[in-house]
């Protein structure tokens, strides 16, 4: 199979009341090193000047096209973008994250090592606030090939920011779930989209830390009760599909619900505790009482592996570092806007400008 060394990429880019970060958004993807861009906008109802913003972009970068929709949620706003694209591969992106240049050349250059050119690439994320500082990051797995069981357990890719995926199949997957939405359990559609895939295509990872996603109060991502309900309704379908999996998905939909409850715990949440604690109690007492047996056990070995060197004076031997593969990880309390602005610099010192019509 021959692979288009400079395929057309769709980014795909739905926007709801997003004037605040939508140009800081759209100008990580006009700096792409990958130039062969066609840039949809999906305005979702807005009503705080982002249609206008967007329209106003278009003068920077002619690769940009605006589309405007009433209100109805971003799965049916991806979609939307999804059936006017031209491109062989969509990449989304929401209003408010980021974009490291390099993403989509990177991405492309991890799927043309697949056999046949053919899959979805995902890349690692840095967790930014509301003013664009990192002050946390995904996990640098290294999944590929087969991934369907490792993303039912978890959701490795973290957000809907990041992959890069072949046109052709999202829309034979049937695209993003529209329903999750009407269902008030918005939150899901990338995991089953993503799991979708994978029962199709190869995935294929980019070491690398290239998407710049958003965590702030209110956002969907933080509203905890909605997500899980929307997890669960992804978890029973895979558990109606595939029985010999109910396992693997009941063990996810607890783990799912213990990370939200301490990323509550962590930040301070109140309201979010006092939602999320009846709910876990009530879904999963046996795992619970499990899990809390487990973390008992385990912090009395721990005490008793200190009491043990006390008394023999003896200290736990370091394990030598391992020289295999150096990982730059994102530094907390930096901007992820300077590592996109410091790599948009060429040799001329000079910030890399919109690029015109990538057509």
């Amino acid at each position: 199979m021959n692979v288009d060394p400079l395929p057309l990429v769709t980014v795909v880019i739905p926007a709801y009341n997003a004037a605040r970060t939508l140009v800081d958004t759209l100008r990580s993807v006009s700096s792409q090193t990958h130039e062969r861009l066609e840039i949809l906008v999906v305005d979702d109802g807005s009503q705080d000047g982002t249609y206008e913003l967007a329209i106003d972009y278009r003068l920077q970068d002619s690769r940009v096209r605006v589309l405007r929709q009433e209100n109805g949620g971003v799965a049916r706003a991806r979609n939307a973008a999804i059936g006017e694209a031209i491109g062989s591969y969509i990449a989304p992106i929401d209003a408010d994250d980021l974009w490291h240049p390099r993403k989509i050349e990177l991405q492309l250059r991890a799927l043309a090592s697949l056999p046949d050119g053919r899959g979805v690439a995902y890349n690692w994320y840095a967790a930014i606030d509301a003013n664009g500082m990192i002050f946390a990051h995904s996990s640098p797995v290294l999944y590929k090939g087969d991934v369907f069981e490792i993303m039912i357990r978890e959701n490795f890719i973290g957000n809907g920011s990041t992959p890069l995926m072949p046109r052709a199949d999202v829309l034979a997957c049937g695209g993003y779930d529209p329903s999750l939405r009407d269902q008030d359990a918005e939150g899901c559609e990338d995991q089953k989209l993503y799991l979708a895939l994978a029962e199709r295509l190869p995935f294929a990872p980019v070491p690398d830390f290239l998407t710049g996603y958003r965590f702030t109060q209110g956002n969907m991502s933080s509203n905890a009760c909605r997500m899980l309900r929307s997890h669960a309704l992804v978890m029973a379908e895979v558990k109606k599909r595939h029985p010999h999996l109910a396992a693997a998905a009941a063990t996810a939909e607890f783990d799912t619900a213990r990370w939200y409850f301490h990323k509550a715990l962590s930040s301070k949440d109140h309201d979010q505790l006092r939602k999320l604690a009846p709910m876990i109690a009530r879904r999963f007492p046996v795992r619970l009482a499990r899990h809390g047996a487990s973390l008992v056990w385990h912090s009395a070995k721990r005490r008793a592996r200190r009491l043990a060197r006390r008394l023999t004076g003896k200290r736990p031997v370091p394990q030598a570092a391992d020289t295999t593969a150096v990982i730059a990880l994102p530094e907390n309390g930096t901007s992820f806007q300077s590592r996109v602005e410091t790599a948009a610099v060429g040799r001329s010192g000079v910030l890399a400008k919109p690029r015109g019509n990538g057509l």
